[in-house]
This record gives structure tokens, C-alpha cells and sequence, in this order.
């Protein structure tokens, strides 16, 4: 049964391994992502059986995966004791799916691996040819969109890269170990492929992550007297290459004076950091005047460190950070020295087994070298594939260890599986009344009526799809303009006489300016909100609309205040605080922006455009 299973995870992953280097990586949408979480979802469940009817836990006997559970860990208290989970969530969730399919791969035993990096070679390079397309805008009939700086399905050029840099080691290791020629060939095409469409990328780190695993792959390769010689030779072609391309390297970023503002941020709070996913947040409160002049506020978001180990510390504090560096660096020591104790003279297969253990070794140091100029990992397609690659290396470095667990009788067993079922939510749906109360960027209310619809929700799945669901119902609300009311002229005929039957009926007042509004006559739909105001100083929707027309018409300075008088009367609802969220969000306020979404979900744990703002805000 334990083989069974095992080829299921095969199967699961190979799946995997095609399909989503060839999803799109869509901002909010995220296909690419999702893929990942519902792929990652199936490996779980099956796993979750497997423990239960096999009564088996299985785990690599290595002293560095228990530091790397105790990061884990670390993260996960921040998690539970961080008040802003909210932010914290996407962390958690990169950490979650990159340790659990590192796990999973180190399980899985050797003898899977050949045909699983075989897939994860092959999905990865379809993606590659892809990219290459790019550059040119097709070849013979087939045409894709043309770009200067190539990115494939990646939906950007900078993770693209890092992901050719993650399996392109691995493609020269097997053109190392292939006997045969024509095999030789293919793995020497397919290499040189990656390489050319890595150029096109544009991508600096990725080269210089790409040149370090070179040198390392000498180092832990070729003999004393080889390495001296090659790496000075390698190092000219890299400056020749630095030459030539010096127009891409000259590109302005901005990244030292980024780098130099994070450090006066982590400095606030040294010890545990600013908390897990709020370096977009709390940036602007840190950043300079002289790097708001490169990078307005108004107009651009800083919302990473440009160096995955510096944010780390920024938002981790030195403890968290130290926990990383930790495991990192006995990881690192503990597969050099594995590698270098390889007798490839005595034993054929020791020699093989150091250019494969090289070949992934390199493949994770790129992308670790890539992150000291750009955050790759934190986006969950780099962390995942850079710790698949560290996963495989376990699985060939270490023992598996067996522990029994208390799934001992058919009667446990069943009622084990029962209730991990309802856990993960197949069996448990809540009804939940939830509102949907905007339409398009703003909210127009009509009287303070509110449509109710009931959603369903479903456990672990339904956190998993939460986002994309959101995005999802936002696109399918029509803009407040797109909805015309029949016969306009007849209706503003009657309000305009029920305003003179009963002039001080301040809900007519407000209902004829929801009609100007919708006329985009603004003019009149101010003096009757303000006529309504005068009447009841307590209408709440009436402040919040007349802040919808200020926005609208560039007024930003007045939104903000007919925003905070709404709130003020009615500090429960959600319309003007997602509506005020929203202006401090195309203002650069990324931190007074999060506060408003941050209530709105104390208020509507699942409203989408909250939600979807959150999601858009770190992206």
C-alpha cells in the first residue's frame, strides 16, 4: 500500500511540475498560485490518509531539518500572538507550502526523483520556450505578445529568471551524467535555450546568481588544480559579459537608499520586527525624501526591501532572522562536506551522486544569491520551487526515520478519517449573510439599503480559494454609472415636486442627489446632499457620497473629510470606510489605506473589495 501511495504523490506532483510553470501568474487573479494551493491541497489529503491507514509517520533523520521546523515554528507563533493577522496570512501560507512539499519530496525516497526532475525539467522548459517567444513575438503562425523584457507565464520578469536559474543547474547536470549522445544533445539544447532566454529577461540578480552557482559548481566539481584556472576564467567572461550588457546594469532602482530606510525601520523595533507581511505597510512612515523623489508616493508603492534577507530582518527582527540564517548555514555546511567525502574514485554511482547533489546545491544557492538584490521569495512560486530543489537534496542526503503513531484498529482508523474529513471542511458548510455593498471603486448608497446574499463556506478549501473568489464576484459588480435608471427625466420630474410638497424631507433631498449622481450631474447632486445634510447632520450615506463626488471630481483633500464625518456618525459601517481605504491607497497611504480594510473585515470578515484591496496592496 506504502508504494501505492507513493506513486499517487508521483503522479500528483509530475502533474504539478507540468502545469504550473504554464499557468499564468495573473496579479489578484493568481492562477499560477492557485494551482499551487490546490495541487498542494490533493498531496495533503492523500498524506493525511496514508498516515492514518499506514499508522506511519515517515521524516528525514537530519539534524538540520529540526532546525528548519523550529523557523517553522517561530513563524507560527508570530502568527497566533501578531495581532495584524491579516497581513501576516501570505507569510505564513509561503512558509506553510514551502516546508510541506520540501517534506513531502524528502520522503518520497530516490528512486522517484529521476522522474520527477525529468517533469520538473520539462514543464520548466515549455515555460522557457514560451518566454522566448516573447522576445520575438511568435514564430510562423503562432503568435504571443511581444515584450522587451521576457517573463513567460510568470507575470514577471524577475521571478521568470528566478525560475530559470532554479532548474537550469539541473538541466547541466544531467547533460554531465547522460551517456548517451543524443541525450547529450538535448540537455545541452535545452541548457543553452534557458540561458539565451534568461538574457531577455533583463534580470541583474538573476545573472549574478546564476554566475555564483557556476562557481560553485567548479568548486565542488573540478580539482585543485582545475578550479584556479576556471574560475579566472569565468570571472573575465562574467565582466565581459557586465560590459556589453552595461546599459542593463546602469538601470536606476534605487535599491541602496531602499535598503539603507529598511534598516531605519527594523532599527524601531530590532528584537521581533515590525511583524510578518507589514513591510509594505509600514515603509512609508521610514522612507526618505531623498528615495520619494526617485519613487513618488503618489505615484509608486514600495512595498518590498529589494533583498529577501534584509525584509526578513525587518520584519522578523534579529531572533526570527538569526532562526533563518541558522538552519540556512548548517544546511549549506552539511551538503558541502557530504559532497566533498564522496569517494568518486572507489564507487561509480558516488560520482553521480555528486553532480546531481552539485547540480541541485547550485540550483538553490542562484535563486538564495538572486534574493540579496530582489524578493523573489516572497512570492510563493520561488519559495516553493527553491524548496522542492532543497527537498530533493534531503531526499538523497538523508535516511528516512519510521515513528508508529495510534491508528491502530479499523474502529480508530474510521473515526480518524471522519473527523479529519470534517476538519478540512468536504463535510461542514456554513451559511454565512454577508453584504455586498459597493459598486465599482466607489460605494453609492441609496438610503442605507444594503443587498443581502448568503455565501457558503467550507474550511481549509474555502480559505484557500477566498481571494480568488473575491476577485472574482468584484469583476462580476457593474460600475455605479453603468446602471441607468428608466425614464430619468420622469423621475427627477417627481422628486423635484415631492422636494417642493415636503421641503424639509431631507431622504427626498438625498434620493434626487442619487440621481444626479448617477447622471454624473454633480453640480446639482452636491446642493441636495448638502440641503439634506442641513436637514438630518446625522445621514451618515449622505457625507459618504458627497465624498464620492469630491474624489471623483479631484477633490481628495474634501473626500477625506465628508469620509471621516461619515465614520464619525456611524463608525459601524462599512461604505466610507472601504471608500476612504481606497482614496488613501491611491494616495500612497498604504498604512492609513490598511487601517480602513482592516475594519471593514472586523465589520465583513469576507468582503471582497477589502479583500481584493489587501491582495492589490502587496503586489
Amino acid at each position: 500500500m506504502r508504494e501505492i501511495y507513493k506513486k499517487i504523490f508521483v503522479i500528483l506532483f509530475c502533474f504539478f511540475f507540468i502545469l504550473v510553470p504554464l499557468l499564468p501568474d495573473v496579479q489578484i487573479s493568481r492562477p499560477k498560485l492557485l494551482g499551487i494551493e490546490i495541487i498542494s491541497f490533493l498531496l495533503l489529503t492523500v498524506y493525511i490518509i496514508f498516515l492514518i491507514f499506514e499508522n506511519k509517520v515517515l521524516y528525514p533523520k537530519n539534524k538540520v531539518f529540526i532546525l528548519m521546523i523550529m523557523f517553522l515554528l517561530y513563524v507560527l507563533l508570530r502568527y497566533f500572538f501578531f495581532s495584524d493577522k491579516v497581513f501576516a496570512y501570505n507569510e505564513v501560507k509561503r512558509w506553510l507550502l514551502s516546508f510541506w512539499l520540501l517534506y513531502l519530496i524528502s520522503i518520497l525516497g530516490s528512486e522517484n526523483y529521476e522522474i520527477l526532475i525529468t517533469f520538473f525539467i520539462i514543464g520548466s522548459f515549455l515555460s522557457v520556450l514560451y518566454g522566448l517567444l516573447q522576445h520575438t513575438g511568435g514564430f510562423y503562425r503562432i503568435q504571443v505578445p511581444k515584450f522587451d523584457r521576457v517573463m513567460s507565464m510568470f507575470g514577471n520578469p524577475i521571478f521568470f529568471a528566478a525560475h530559470i536559474i532554479n532548474f537550469s543547474p539541473l538541466v547541466f547536470g544531467r547533460f554531465l551524467l547522460s551517456k548517451k549522445f543524443f541525450n547529450k544533445i538535448i540537455y545541452l539544447t535545452i541548457f543553452i535555450v534557458s540561458l539565451i532566454t534568461l538574457y531577455y529577461t533583463k534580470t541583474r540578480a538573476a545573472f549574478i546568481g546564476l554566475f555564483t552557482a557556476i562557481l560553485m559548481f567548479v568548486y565542488l566539481l573540478l580539482s585543485k588544480e582545475q578550479k584556479i584556472k576556471y574560475l579566472v576564467s569565468l570571472s573575465i567572461l562574467f565582466l565581459i559579459f557586465v560590459w556589453l550588457t552595461k546599459n542593463i546594469w546602469l538601470r536606476q532602482q534605487a535599491h541602496f537608499l531602499i535598503w539603507r530606510d529598511s534598516l531605519k525601520m527594523w532599527y524601531s523595533k530590532p528584537f521581533f520586527g515590525i511583524g510578518p507581511g507589514k513591510f509594505h505597510i509600514e515603509f512609508v512612515n521610514f522612507a526618505s525624501e531623498e528615495l520619494r523623489k526617485i519613487w513618488p508616493e503618489k505615484q509608486c508603492i514600495i512595498n518590498d526591501a529589494h533583498n529577501e534577507y534584509v525584509q526578513l530582518l525587518v520584519e522578523n527582527g534579529i531572533f526570527g532572522f538569526t532562526l533563518f540564517l541558522l538552519w540556512l548555514v548548517f544546511f549549506f555546511r552539511f551538503v558541502i562536506k557530504l559532497i566533498k567525502n564522496l569517494d568518486v574514485k572507489k564507487f561509480r554511482f558516488a560520482y553521480e551522486l555528486k553532480i546531481i547533489i552539485s547540480s541541485l546545491l547550485c540550483a538553490a544557492i542562484a535563486v538564495l544569491v538572486q534574493n540579496f538584490f530582489s524578493v523573489d521569495l516572497r512570492f510563493v512560486i520561488s519559495n516553493v520551487y527553491l524548496f522542492i530543489t532543497l527537498g530533493f537534496i534531503f531526499g538523497y542526503t538523508s535516511e528516512i526515520e519510521e515513528k508508529n503513531l495510534f491508528f491502530t484498529t479499523p474502529v480508530v482508523k474510521i473515526a480518524a478519517l471522519c473527523i479529519f474529513l470534517f476538519l478540512l471542511g468536504i463535510f461542514s458548510y456554513s451559511a454565512k449573510q454577508k453584504t455586498l455593498s459597493f459598486i465599482s471603486l466607489l460605494h453609492f448608497t441609496k438610503d442605507g439599503v444594503k443587498i443581502q446574499i448568503n455565501d457558503v463556506g467550507s474550511g481549509l478549501l474555502q480559505q484557500i480559494l477566498r481571494p480568488y473568489i473575491a476577485h472574482y464576484k468584484l469583476k462580476q459588480e457593474k460600475d455605479f454609472f453603468d446602471e441607468k435608471i428608466l425614464n430619468v427625466a420622469n423621475t427627477i420630474k417627481e422628486l423635484e415636486e415631492l422636494k417642493q410638497k415636503y421641503p424639509n424631507k431631507a431622504v427626498i433631498y438625498e434620493k434626487l442627489a442619487w440621481v444626479y449622481a448617477k447622471e454624473r450631474d454633480f453640480q446639482k447632486a452636491v446642493e441636495n446632499y448638502l440641503v439634506a445634510i442641513k436637514l438630518n447632520p446625522n445621514s451618515y450615506s449622505a457625507y459618504n457620497n458627497l465624498g464620492n463626488i469630491m474624489f471623483l471630481t479631484g477633490d481628495r483633500q474634501k473626500a477625506v473629510e465628508f469620509y471621516k464625518k461619515s465614520i464619525e456618525i456611524n463608525p459601524n459601517q462599512i461604505d466610507a470606510r472601504l471608500n476612504l481605504g481606497i482614496l488613501y491607497y491611491y494616495e500612497g497611504k498604504l498604512n492609513l489605506a490598511a487601517e480602513q480594510f482592516n475594519k471593514v473585515l472586523e465589520l465583513d470578515p469576507n468582503n471582497e473589495k477589502a479583500i481584493v484591496y489587501l491582495k492589490k496592496m502587496r503586489e
